[in-house]
């Protein structure tokens, strides 16, 4: 277990948060689907979680995304 995630594994559980799809996240992001899940696998890895959700719930608890940073429009 680690809590050092990448820019990119950041900015992806933040869109997560924001409840978007893999599919949406690469769109915004300019990646592609694999790239997505392949983001949130090794995120999901470095902070032991069992899925998408509740790896943004460790990274917002251990303070590696921000709460701020989840726009909910």
């Amino acid at each position: 277990m680690s809590d050092t995630l990448s820019l990119r594994e950041k900015a992806v559980l933040l869109l997560v948060g924001e409840g978007k799809s893999s599919k949406e996240i690469g769109r915004q992001l300019y990646i592609s689907d694999g790239t997505v899940k392949r983001n949130i696998g090794s995120a999901i890895s470095k902070l032991g979680a069992n899925d998408r959700t509740t790896a943004l719930i460790l990274a917002l608890k251990r303070g590696l995304i921000n709460l701020d940073e989840i726009k909910t429009d």
